[in-house]
């Protein structure tokens, strides 16, 4: 009988931490998505990307990796114009980043910018003012394509604020853009 309970212990242990398959299994799957994209066959990527967010999830396989694996399902959601089913993910994703010991503020700036875009492509661009002014202060940490990005999105939407009537938010989106 003990040795029945210390066998259901250690199961039940070894069962709370991280599996070192599901980490293979995920990588794998991360490396087939990324490659699909890399050759333009986003439905592949899109169902590899979702495999390995499986795989982090019942592998436990901590929160940082559960949030990369949304943040790249989300990407080709985007591509493939899936916009309801990108915000989901990078909405999830950003929240783990901000939930983090040590959040990294190029991250969740990469998640504002990126759902902002998805946001903008619904037609509801005043909603993204709350991603917007909160990527104000980060967006001058980036560099190079990033940086280009950032100031395209802050000045696509100044111009939609300044049709909305919103000039506050157009003025302060334009010159942070103008500074980059």
């Amino acid at each position: 009988m003990r040795r029945l309970v210390l066998i259901s212990f250690i199961g039940a242990l070894l069962g709370g931490c991280a599996n070192p398959l599901n980490r293979v299994t995920m990588d794998r799957y991360a490396q087939t998505c990324a490659e699909a994209e890399r050759n333009g066959q986003l439905s592949v990527a899109e169902e590899a990307c979702r495999r390995a967010l499986i795989n982090v999830r019942i592998g436990n396989l901590g929160p940082e990796l559960e949030s990369q694996e949304m943040y790249n399902l989300a990407r080709i959601k985007k591509q493939l114009r899936k916009y309801e089913e990108a915000e989901e993910y990078y909405r999830a994703s950003l929240q783990i980043q901000e939930s983090l010991p040590n959040p990294d503020q190029a991250k969740i700036g990469r998640r504002l910018a990126d759902l902002a875009i998805v946001v903008g492509e619904q037609g509801r661009f005043k909603d993204a003012w709350p991603l917007l002014s909160r990527l104000l202060p980060i967006a001058d940490s980036y560099a190079g394509n990033e940086r280009a990005v950032v100031k395209l999105i802050l000045s696509k939407y100044a111009d939609e604020y300044d049709k909305l009537q919103m000039p506050g938010e157009a003025s302060q989106l334009r010159q942070k853009a103008n500074q980059l």
